[in-house]
């Protein structure tokens, strides 16, 4: 039975191919939203939860620079289009720790 690692690292038969693209759309869109060069990481992540208080699922983003900056969607990465993730970082492009709560 796979176990979390196995998830993170792609290694679980749950895995979906099209939430990987998708993240891979929405890093490529924060790259030229906000001008990062390409020798600065982003990440696109989407975690569950199940303490009490946290939402069930939500999408990280990051931009892994000095500063680093980060990003939090409530939502499946499958849910967020691309005006979302362009009104979360027009609206706070130096985010770095807070969640952000989309609609």
């Amino acid at each position: 039975m796979p176990g979390p690692l196995d998830e993170l690292l792609g290694r679980s038969p749950l895995r979906d191919p099209a939430r990987g693209r998708r993240a891979g759309d929405i890093a490529a869109l924060v790259r030229t939203t906000l001008r990062i060069p390409e020798d600065i990481a982003i990440t696109v992540q989407q975690l569950s939860c199940r303490e009490p208080g946290c939402p069930p699922v939500e999408t990280v983003i990051a931009v892994l620079g000095t500063p680093s900056r980060r990003w939090t969607i409530h939502r499946r990465i499958a849910e967020i289009d691309d005006a979302a993730v362009v009104g979360v970082l027009a609206n706070d492009p130096a985010h770095d720790h807070d969640s952000m709560e989309t609609t």
